[in-house]
């Protein structure tokens, strides 16, 4: 599937901190492997994987635990794109705050943020991932830090109550995060969140413009539409390779052909998702062998001829590959369960 990435905004704010502190570019590439600036799309994303990837390296150079909370107390406004613009010019404080619901993924398209009121006095912005797809600690420091340092101006003025809560282990002391954050932080909480007093919410915002959010909103509706059409190619080609497995593995051309594309168009179009049509022929055959084994009696020779394989072997291999056991054994493990 589609990989998650964050906006290429995150990207040069990191990369601004980490040589504000003397980090080189040929220190990161020596780490990592590879340059960062050759892996942004070019719609401006960057992937999430590498993104961690960078903290992670960033963290080991400066022999910095706290690396995500520091680089993201030292974020602008401009880190947050157009969520940050959205913001600004919102009529009140609580539409500044739907705007961060609402688009989040223009940051980090993975997961959502969620507002919810916690009492009468209390509300809470939430970031939930999926469970199997956690975030790593430095990015969820990075993000609820700058977030809050975004914010912190207003905050500081409305709000007598405001504390930071991560899912994550910390030391036992939360002295040194709180003086970065300047902020309660708590460790080993249910979820990863800030709470603060719901009763700013209705207070106006710096720089309201009414034109100039709605303008602003119509173009972020069309940047996260963007989104959401990469989300529906990669979907798409899953379908049609599933369509054509029955009669060999399909080539892009043949996928290309009846999506109705040019072969370029759509192998473009999945550079952008951060894919590559093999690795989505082998996710489809993995969706599919699962789903085979699990739902019908058919043998396992006619299931390798259904997935495209040459021989019944060749099937065999590749799904201890995905599942980690022979597809004999895993049927008659869910079986059992069943």
């Amino acid at each position: 599937m589609r990989l998650p990435t964050v906006c290429v905004e995150y990207l040069d704010s990191l990369l601004a901190y980490l040589s504000s502190q003397g980090v080189r570019p040929s220190q990161l590439h020596a780490i990592m492997r590879l340059k960062p600036e050759e892996h942004i799309t070019e719609h401006g994303r960057f992937p999430l994987r590498l993104f961690e990837m960078m903290l992670d390296a960033g963290s080991q150079l400066l022999d910095d635990p706290y690396l995500g909370a520091h680089a993201g107390a030292h974020s602008s406004k401009e880190a947050w794109g157009m969520v940050s613009y959205l913001g600004m010019s919102a009529p009140s404080t609580r539409e500044a705050v739907h705007a961060v619901v609402d688009f989040s993924r223009l940051l980090i398209d993975h997961g959502d943020v969620e507002y919810s009121v916690l009492d009468e006095n209390l509300a809470c912005l939430s970031w939930v991932v999926p469970p199997r797809q956690q975030a790593s600690r430095q990015l969820v420091e990075f993000f609820f830090t700058s977030w809050y340092h975004v914010n912190k101006p207003i905050l500081d003025r409305w709000c007598s109550k405001r504390e930071i809560h991560f899912n994550h282990c910390g030391p036992d002391s939360c002295k040194e995060i709180e003086a970065i954050i300047e902020a309660p932080v708590h460790y080993n909480s249910s979820t990863n969140c800030v709470v603060f007093d719901n009763h700013f919410l209705d207070r106006p915002t710096r720089f309201p413009h009414t034109a100039i959010h709605i303008s602003l909103v119509q173009a972020a509706r069309a940047e996260l539409a963007n989104l959401q059409m990469e989300d529906r190619i990669v979907k798409e080609v899953l379908e049609c390779i599933i369509r054509q497995l029955s009669e060999g593995v399909p080539k892009l051309e043949d996928v290309a052909a009846e999506l109705g594309l040019a072969s370029r168009t759509l192998q473009r179009r999945l550079n952008n998702t951060e894919t590559n049509f093999k690795g989505l022929v082998d996710d489809a055959r993995k969706q599919q062998s699962k789903k085979l084994i699990s739902d019908s009696e058919m043998g396992l020779l006619d299931i390798s001829a259904e997935l495209g394989f040459s021989d019944q072997s060749a099937f065999q291999k590749a799904f201890k590959r995905w599942f980690g056991q022979a597809p004999g054994r895993y049927r008659m493990s869910q079986q059992i369960l069943n």
